[in-house]
Order: structure tokens, then C-alpha cells, then sequence
């Protein structure tokens, strides 16, 4: 079980220590609370407060043996397959614009992207500029 540490400042000027944990140990803390382990039972168990377990809990979620955490921020627009279908329709063209990859990359089963959109994930793969 590796965690390593972490401080922070309260508004008061205190240090508080945190334990930072890895994916596998916030995995075991969401399945051991699964069968009805209460989380102080869990603190003890893992050697940190209950508060740490309450926001683990409250954080992550655990679907089809998966744990999945909430990500600040507005989510996606686009899925990864848009992604890549809009960097393929580029790289087959690069002269097209991002109004013509909107169009080519259209399908009646996703959401449609901005051109905007399209531009930012062309930027972020270093294609147009």
C-alpha cells in the first residue's frame, strides 16, 4: 500500500498533513464500503482520518469493477473516436478547413462539435498552428 503525504494550509496559517492515495488503495476503500464497512471502521484500516474516507467515498464510485473519479469542469463535448476522427480527416487533407472537418466528421448519433471545438483539438495535437 503506497500513499505519501501532502500539506496544506488552513485560513489560520496551520499545517495539515494528508495522505495522498493511489489508484489501488482508493479502489479497496469504495469495495470495502460496498458490503456496509462504515468508514471509521475503514480510517482504522487504512491509518488516516474519516474525513479522508468520507471524501474518497464521495468522490469516486466504483461501476463494473471500475472506479471511476468525478472530474472538476465541464465534461467533453466530443468522445475520443470524434477526436480521432476529426485528426485523421486532417492529416488525409491538411489544407481543409475546420468548417469542412465539421462536415466530414458529422454523424447522426453523436453530438455535433463547434468549429471552435475542432480548432482546439487540431491545436492541442499540434496540427494548424
Amino acid at each position: 500500500m503506497r500513499m505519501s503525504q501532502r500539506s496544506s494550509r488552513t485560513s489560520h496559517g496551520q499545517t495539515i498533513w494528508e495522505k495522498t492515495f493511489t489508484v489501488d488503495v482508493r479502489k479497496s476503500i469504495v469495495r470495502g464500503h460496498e458490503p456496509g464497512a462504515h468508514p471509521k471502521i475503514l480510517a482504522t484500516q487504512f491509518g488516516c482520518s474519516s474525513s479522508q474516507i468520507y471524501r474518497i467515498l464521495k468522490n469516486n464510485r466504483d461501476d463494473d469493477g471500475v472506479v471511476h473519479r468525478q472530474s472538476p469542469g465541464r465534461p467533453r463535448t466530443t468522445s475520443r473516436a470524434m477526436d480521432r476522427n476529426i485528426l485523421r480527416a486532417c492529416r488525409e487533407d491538411p489544407r481543409r478547413t475546420s468548417t469542412d472537418i465539421h462536415v466530414s466528421v458529422t454523424s447522426p448519433n453523436e453530438q455535433v462539435p463547434s468549429r471552435r471545438t475542432i480548432r482546439r483539438r487540431l491545436q492541442v495535437a499540434g496540427l494548424h498552428g
